[in-house]
């Protein structure tokens, strides 16, 4: 009953998901959470969230009542054990960018889902699909890709073409720094997807997208997996003149001069998912030099590696 279900970083990718552009994203165990019973009734909150999914599945979307799931889901079960105070005991902030919804809707997948672990395993593009039918249910419109790395506790590479590899990749042994940076600020992911996808249907603005975001986002992730430094800084600087330019709304209020200036002293900082609020990202090729700005600019960091 008490399977830990990690956050997640997705490193990169973020929008892209919805067009042709790669994605990497890891598993990041900093915050976690697991499926329990309510002994006192102290997490009524949780119960009440969990149960209007429940109302969601039953009612709000057909092809989950008709079980046209790849793995069906028994929601009958699910009903039972809310009657018996289930609620999801975690510590993943909630709109936060590190996925509190994709470990959540991984966790219930993996308890009420009629599947087999062979078959999850063997079926990463089946089970993309399935958690992006449910997690739509928080955000409107889900790639999945968050209960996937929930799930899988992997790290996942999305290609061009939208195959997912599993990966043997550590991002402590990069050898660059990494950090989160905390807004003190929530971003709901709905409102900024909806905004992006209507900017999308922009004719300019989607071939500014695809012409330099998209090459920018995946260069990013082949240079890192491949461990070349400077030509992931120097892609890492386009994709971040290119969310200062194009993401205004989607970059938390305060925080377009602090990373533009952190480009001069050659600090990155981007997005982390829909961004709006919630963490922003922060790479150096050192620790000094990340430790350094963070002193100078008195922005304390979560660390995600050190080297």
């Amino acid at each position: 009953m008490n399977k830990i279900f990690n956050s997640k970083l997705l490193l990169f990718g973020e929008y892209g998901l919805m067009a042709d552009a790669m994605a990497l994203s890891v598993p990041f165990p900093k915050f976690q959470g697991y499926l329990d019973f309510d002994q006192d009734h102290s997490h009524s909150n949780s119960t009440s969230e969990i149960r209007k999914f429940y109302e969601h599945l039953k009612i709000g979307v057909p092809s989950i009542r008709d079980q046209h799931l790849h793995f069906p889901f028994n929601i009958e079960s699910l009903k039972y054990d809310l009657t018996q105070g289930l609620y999801f005991n975690s510590n993943i902030p909630q709109q936060y960018g590190v996925g509190s919804s994709g470990a959540l809707v991984a966790s219930l997948f993996s308890r009420y889902s009629e599947y087999s672990v062979s078959a999850t395993m063997q079926a990463p593009e089946l089970l993309k699909s399935d958690f992006a039918l449910l997690e739509s249910y928080f955000h409107g419109r889900s790639s999945g890709i968050d209960p996937l790395i929930s799930y899988l506790n992997q790290p996942l590479l999305l290609d061009s073409q939208k195959k997912i590899q599993t990966l043997n990749f550590d991002l402590s042994q990069t050898g660059l720094s990494i950090a989160l940076i905390d807004t003190n600020t929530v971003g709901a992911t709905g409102p900024l997807v909806k905004h992006f996808i209507e900017r999308l249907n922009s004719r300019d603005f989607k071939r500014t997208f695809e012409k330099q975001f998209i090459p920018a986002n995946n260069d990013c992730i082949k240079s890192l997996l491949h461990g070349n430094k400077s030509e992931f800084f120097f892609s890492l600087a386009q994709l971040i003149l290119f969310q200062l330019a194009n993401f205004q709304r989607m970059i938390p209020m305060g925080y377009h001069s602090v990373i533009s200036d952190a480009l001069k002293e050659k600090v990155y900082i981007k997005l982390l998912g829909s961004g709006g609020g919630g963490f922003l990202l922060a790479f150096a090729e050192t620790e000094h030099q990340l430790k350094a700005w963070s002193e100078k600019e008195s922005i304390p960091l979560l660390w995600v590696t050190k080297n």
